[in-house]
């Protein structure tokens, strides 16, 4: 009887019942993600986010885009320690407009919790702060990070295990500056809320942060021989 023998790297051959010389048996064990399953949950959501990051104009180290799931277990341990999976990084564009990148923890996000946060990080000038939730957040501590002078974005961390702009089929979006708005608006002689309606809540605006107002250019070409084009509002 013939059984799969894997080598050194993992890749697999075929031996006689006997077993082969220099190789093993494989089981389907060989295949199986022995690490814990809090440090893959990290690694994909701090993934998607570097990679969000990266796809809305900030610096993120090429490090963060690239690393394997072994390196992160190397660097971040099996059981990783929320504070130490924070980000913060500064827009190409304009190096002074910062987002912080936070992780909280499994325990209900409440006002206190709110507060200690924003002690934490108000001395940063940020322009933007993510918040990945592993928990709920009362009403309470929602109004509360409301009254903050900057933009809060919070993603639930299984919302983040997936980046939704990989998608074969997911478009390309780009977001209108002023002048090639106010061109697209007369060149079609309309508002922008008479356009087609993006909502600010669907998954793939929060991907890029779109904000209300925003005119969205958005480009087809999966299936497509040539390339179709649509705009849509933000609403």
């Amino acid at each position: 009887m013939a059984t799969i023998a894997c080598d050194g790297n993992g890749n697999g051959t075929t031996a006689s019942s006997e077993g082969g010389i220099g190789s093993r048996n494989c089981c389907i064990t060989d295949f199986v993600d022995q690490g814990s399953v809090e440090s893959s949950r990290f690694f994909y959501a701090r993934r998607t986010v570097c990679e969000m990051l990266r796809d809305r104009g900030y610096d993120v180290f090429g490090s963060d885009l690239t690393r394997s799931l072994d390196n992160f277990r190397r660097v971040f341990g099996q059981q990783p320690n929320v504070d130490s999976l924070g980000l913060c990084v500064s827009l190409r564009s304009n190096p002074s407009s910062k987002a912080q990148v936070i992780f909280l923890g499994t325990a209900d996000i409440k006002v206190e919790t709110i507060r200690l946060l924003y002690g934490k990080i108000m001395q940063e000038r940020l322009s933007r702060l993510i918040v990945i939730l592993q928990s709920k957040m009362t009403t309470y501590a929602v109004k509360e990070q409301q009254k903050w002078p900057f933009r809060v974005e919070i993603f639930k961390i299984n919302d983040l295990l997936v980046n939704v702009s990989k998608h074969v089929l997911q478009p390309k979006y780009e977001v209108l500056a002023t002048d090639e708005r106010e061109k697209l608006l007369e060149k079609y002689k309309v508002g922008a809320q008479q356009l087609p309606c993006l909502l600010e809540t669907e998954a793939i605006a929060r991907y890029y942060g779109l904000e209300k107002g925003q005119i969205v250019k958005i480009t087809h070409t999966y299936g497509r021989p040539d390339p179709f084009v649509t705009y849509r509002c933000v609403v």
